[in-house]
């Protein structure tokens, strides 16, 4: 289907969602010939991550076997990024590897590698979650979700203090001792790859792509966006939204829209957003694209007013060359 991939196009090459940069990183799979003859399957990462990495990834490794190398070189960026990414590399079992330099969240995602592969020259640093790029102060709720993920990992509450400790313009680079004191394995190989990691035979490639799945990952992604930053958040309404909107019942312009948010984003400087995957549905027909689902939602201000509850969300999207959201809406199911 041609809007389909114009969606994934749109979604996963140009950067649909970002926190630090309009562009996406640089991700693809290519064939790295291995010492016996055998092709060991390799997936790159390179630059810096945004949210619409996510799903990128998600599409390009969904095919691949346990163990296939994810080589990493990348500055950082979307803290979400670098989480999701993550889980979907260790419930895949992909081992990681650095040989340049990971840092910030690109290390979170190496952590998630069996094995993890490092050359001797190679840099992994780590460094606390901070609010955004013009507010460097620590992010409670960030730090809270890389503790939760190192944990999920199995790691102890000695990583987790190990990987926050940095102030967010400095790094803690780890080194082969500390690695070996905080109990993080480590394969340390000359070569940029190790000849196998992996003796299990690939699953055949799918060979249906599913609109409606990724329609869903797009939505729930521009969801996550509002917890993370106002900017963004709002960048996302400029270039994605279509010049009419049908916005919670009225037809609204782009601009007045854009000013709700606005609004919205000052009344609550602090949000955060639970998506309950198990509810999210998603339909495209021809061009057009419609996703319902339910998550949970806090917010807060400095006044210490704070606000928690569920509601239902409803998305509709057109595909041509570009993305436009024509239709945002939904209802607050409870308050608590």
């Amino acid at each position: 289907m041609q809007y389909f991939r114009s969606l994934l196009k749109l979604a996963a090459i140009s950067g649909f969602i970002t926190f630090r940069s309009v562009f996406a990183a640089d991700i693809y799979s290519p064939t790295a010939e291995s010492g016996n003859g055998s092709d060991q399957p390799v997936v790159q990462i390179s630059g810096e991550l945004a949210v619409a990495d996510i799903l990128n990834f998600k599409q390009i490794s969904k095919s691949l076997p346990p163990q296939t190398i994810v080589r990493l070189n990348s500055p950082g960026g979307s803290l979400m990024a670098g989480i999701e990414i993550g889980k979907i590399i260790a419930s895949s079992g992909f081992a990681t590897s650095v040989s340049d330099t990971c840092a910030s969240s690109c290390a979170l995602i190496w952590l998630a590698g069996t094995p993890r592969i490092l050359t001797p020259s190679a840099r992994v640093g780590f460094h606390l979650a901070y609010k955004s790029d013009m507010d460097q102060t620590e992010s409670g709720a960030g730090n809270a979700l890389v503790g939760s993920y190192v944990t999920n990992l199995g790691f102890g509450d000695n990583v987790v203090r190990y990987i926050t400790s940095a102030a967010p313009d400095d790094m803690q680079w780890l080194s082969s001792r500390d690695a070996d004191l905080l109990g993080i394995d480590i394969l340390v190989s000359d070569s940029r790859d190790l000849e196998s990691v992996t003796t299990e035979t690939p699953p055949s490639a799918s060979e249906s792509e599913d609109a409606s799945a990724t329609a869903a990952e797009l939505i729930k992604s521009i969801i996550l966006s509002t917890a993370y930053s106002d900017t963004k958040a709002l960048d996302l309404v400029s270039r994605f939204y279509a010049d009419r909107v049908l916005y919670f019942g009225e037809m609204r312009s782009k601009r007045e829209v854009y000013s709700d948010k606005v609004k919205y984003f000052q009344r609550w400087p602090y949000r955060s957003v639970s998506l309950r995957d198990e509810t999210i549905s998603a339909s495209c027909q021809f061009a057009t694209c419609k996703v319902t689902g339910i998550y949970d939602w806090g917010v807060g201000n400095a006044k210490g007013r704070r606000k928690r509850g569920s509601a239902v969300f409803l998305y509709e999207f057109e595909v041509s060359d570009t993305i436009q959201i024509t239709a945002e809406g939904g209802e607050v199911l409870s308050r608590y």
